[in-house]
């Protein structure tokens, strides 16, 4: 999600949160800007190597939120939220 205008630049759907998912969806991404941040949880999906070096090489600066502190990663956690009341929890 770009917070400048809340658009969603790159998304994959999974039923596994895992690297993976994470690595195809910054392969989405189309060229960026420079200072780009990418605001995330202390997952292990976020804090894995092979994330880790993706995210480098696409010249993307990670910030990792503080446990309890999730204030940086709020939009999209709000998204997310928002995405699930809409759409997955209306399923039988």
């Amino acid at each position: 999600m770009d917070t400048f205008n809340s658009e969603i630049i790159a998304y994959q759907l999974s039923d596994h949160p895992d690297t993976r998912l994470a690595v195809d969806t910054l392969n989405q991404l189309p060229t960026l800007p420079d200072n780009v941040t990418l605001h995330s949880d202390q997952g292990s999906t976020y804090t894995s190597l092979e994330f880790f070096d993706l995210a480098r090489q696409k010249g993307i600066t990670r910030s990792i939120s503080h446990k309890g502190m999730p204030a940086d990663n709020a939009p999209i956690e709000s998204f997310h939220s928002s995405l699930k009341s809409e759409t997955f929890y209306h399923q039988s």
